[in-house]
């Protein structure tokens, strides 16, 4: 992907953002150095407006994307932890219900050993 306007020394390029410059911009081979090989004080100074804007443009898409992932990633995170709590409130839930026939068949076993002891007592 090479964007050039008007025949400007400057251009974006996908293999400059894979070596680590973060604007993408690359100097063409027939760009003029500075004068005395110093650098320009300004890179972007002999950017055209429409390039940067166009950059400008690019990097606002990439944040969406990366914003929207984001938010993919957060519902699918809260759905998980939903879920969780669900299955968490029916295993309370059940443990619950263990608890009170456990207690019932405690209850009746009392009450079974109670009328074993009167009719031991009557015979």
């Amino acid at each position: 992907m090479a964007l050039t306007v008007d025949g400007s020394s400057a251009r974006t390029d996908r293999s400059a953002l894979e070596a680590g410059d973060p604007r993408g911009i690359v100097r063409s081979e027939n760009s003029t150095p500075a004068p005395d090989g110093a650098a320009p004080l300004d890179d972007t100074a002999d950017i055209p407006e429409v390039l940067t804007t166009a950059l400008a443009r690019r990097a606002e898409l990439l944040l969406l994307v990366a914003r929207e992932r984001d938010q993919t990633q957060q519902a699918k995170i809260d759905a998980m932890r939903s879920e969780f709590d669900n299955e968490q409130q029916r295993r309370a839930e059940l443990l619950r219900e263990m608890n009170a026939l456990r207690d019932m068949a405690m209850e009746q076993m009392k009450r079974d050993d109670e009328v074993l002891k009167k009719v031991i007592a009557l015979i």
